[in-house]
Parts: structure tokens; sequence; C-alpha cells
């Protein structure tokens, strides 16, 4: 299957967007159901409570619930795309919890783009609402849906789904690569919203897989902090130390090297390294790129992300493994103009 551009990708994201126009019905809620590759974001406990206050001022959903129908072994069902937790906090206990109907925003569309809506689309609804979100929740929405809408015993490729969910291959293989150290319980728990986010990412370190899963349902349980999940997985863990400062300054309290590095990796897609001298007070913070096309999706997310032209300075470092290699790549940059300079 052929990669779209990005500007197909961008033009196909307008059209779902400008296309959905959900119709609103009251839905028997029997027959309600969560689709199960739908994003699972994590919600404050206090933004829990303003959205189960908000359902009481309404009367219904405190925001939009957008839902498809399907039809299973088992009956029709009307499957919630987008807006769980809304709907949750209208069927609270302190809200309407026992309302026989909900409103509804139904919409017709099939596989691909119930995806978009799903998780994509979901992603941006959930930024914009200020819920909590990750690469690694919107990761294991993905190897869901690709599991669910593939046929039996052959899921969908990440081609396909990229192209469902309108974004870059090489974007979607970097997401799904945080799950490769998740066992597929611990994956599980964390897609239906019973594991947090930061604790995934804890137990991504775990190499035993049982270990992981127990570690993982006590977590889900509320058994433990993310303090404790981490010293257990990391027994050699040291926690941040005061480095000491001129006179007349604050002391400086330093995170934990390793978590901080898998921190960004997470974020900008790419190994991370970062070297820390207390004594001097200096440090480096290295990306890795293969391309000059990561480079420049890496220098598009640290545009977006810093703030500011003073805060940093640095070189760019291209290295190579052979003389061909460093033929070529002199040759590229315009080093010299003889291909056969050896």
């Amino acid at each position: 299957m052929p990669q779209p551009s990005r500007s197909a990708n961008e033009d196909r994201q307008s059209r779902l967007i400008r296309l959905l126009a959900p119709a609103m019905r009251n839905v028997p809620r029997e027959q309600i159901r969560r689709a199960p590759y739908a994003i699972q974001a994590e919600i404050p406990e206090a933004q829990h409570h303003a959205l189960i206050d908000h359902a009481l001022e309404l009367g219904g959903p405190p925001g939009t619930v957008i839902a498809r129908q399907i039809t299973t072994p088992e009956g029709r069902f009307v499957e919630i795309l987008l807006g769980w937790e809304r709907l949750q906090a209208f069927l609270h206990r302190d809200a309407f919890p026992r309302a026989p109907a909900v409103p509804i925003g139904l919409i017709d569309c099939n596989a691909a783009e119930a995806a978009f809506y799903a998780i994509e689309y979901a992603a941006r609804d959930h930024a914009a609402s200020g819920l909590v979100t990750s690469p690694l929740l919107y990761a294991a929405a993905a190897h869901t849906a690709m599991g669910l809408f593939g046929k039996e015993g052959k899921p969908w490729k990440i081609q396909t789904m990229a192209n469902a969910l309108s974004i870059a291959r090489p974007t979607l293989s970097n997401r799904l690569r945080l799950l490769n150290g998740l066992a597929p319980v611990t994956r599980q728990l964390l897609q239906q919203g019973l594991l947090k986010p930061e604790m995934a990412k804890i137990l991504l370190a775990e190499p035993s897989p049982t270990r992981q899963e127990r570690l993982a349902h006590q977590a889900a349980k509320g058994m433990m902090s993310t303090r404790s999940l981490y010293r257990l997985v990391h027994p050699g863990y040291e926690p941040p130390q005061l480095v000491a400062q001129p006179r007349g300054n604050a002391a400086q309290r330093l995170g934990d090297v390793g978590l901080m590095e898998r921190e960004l990796a997470e974020h900008y897609g790419t190994p991370t390294a970062i070297t820390l001298d207390a004594k001097q007070h200096k440090g480096t913070v290295e990306l890795a790129f293969h391309t000059l096309s990561e480079l420049k999706g890496l220098l598009d997310k640290l545009d977006h992300q810093i703030q500011t032209d003073t805060l940093l300075r640095g070189q760019i470092s291209l290295s190579v493994d052979n003389s061909r290699e460093a033929n070529a790549l002199l040759l590229e940059l315009g080093a010299n103009r003889d291909p056969e300079l050896t």
C-alpha cells in the first residue's frame, strides 16, 4: 500500500473533520459500548468532578459524545468513539446514574474513519480539553485497532493504520515501538484505562514479562505509588541529589537521568542521551538522527517546544561507519568535488 504525501494526509484530515455532522439520538444505555480501540485519556480527579458538575447543569453529557452503530452476534449496539469520559460523568452516581437513555451524536463511517475519529481526532480533543494523554496511550489504541479491524490472524499493517489515522508511517512506527516492552496484559490494562500512563512507562524497563504483568495488576489496583513501582523496577535507583550552587543561589535538584532520557526519547521519537557534570554545572543532551528528514523533524519539534533562542548552544555531529560512507558524505556536503577521492 502506497504512503500518502503529507498534503494528502492533511487533506483527508480536513475532509473528515469538516464532514463530521453527528445526528443526535437518545440511545438506551444498555445499547452503549465504548469502542475498545478508542484512545483512553486519564482524567485528573478535580477535572472529573468538574465534568460531573457540568453534567448536572446541562442535564446531559458535558460535551461532545460521538458514536457509530455496529452489529455483533449479540445484537446491535452503539459504539462510543469520542467522549466516553463525558458520558461517564453524566452517568456518575452523583449525576444521573439511573438515566434510561443518553443523548449521543451518531455518525455513519467505515472502519478507517472510525479509527481516525476514535484515535487521532480524539487525541486532539483530549489535548484541547486539558485531559492527560500521551504517545503511549495513542500507540495502545492504534495497536488494538490494528488487531480488531484486520482479518483473523492477520491484523492491519502499519501503513494501513497510518493511512486510516492520516499520519506518516514513521510517526506511527515510532509510537508503536513504545509498546514493544509491554506484555499483553500490561498493554490491555493500559488501553482499558486501568493502568496509568506513567506506570506503563516505568514498566517498559521491566525485562520479565511475568513480573511486569504482576506489577501491572498491583499498580492498576492502586496498591503502590509511582515511586514505589519505579524502585521495584529499578533496584539500583538513587533518588535525586542536591547539587551545590554558588553562594546566594538555591540548591538545584536534578531528576533521575535515566527517567529523563526515556521521557525525551518517547517525546521526540529517537534515542536520547543526557550527560550532566554536577561539579562544573555543565551538560549535554544528544538526540540521534539518521537522515536529514529525521533531523528536520527534530528541528520542527524543538522549534515548537523551545520558546527562547538564548537557552542553548550546540553542534551537529554527522558520523559514518566506513570510508565509502565518508566519501559520500563529504561529497554531499560539498567538502570535495571528486567522487573518487579516498
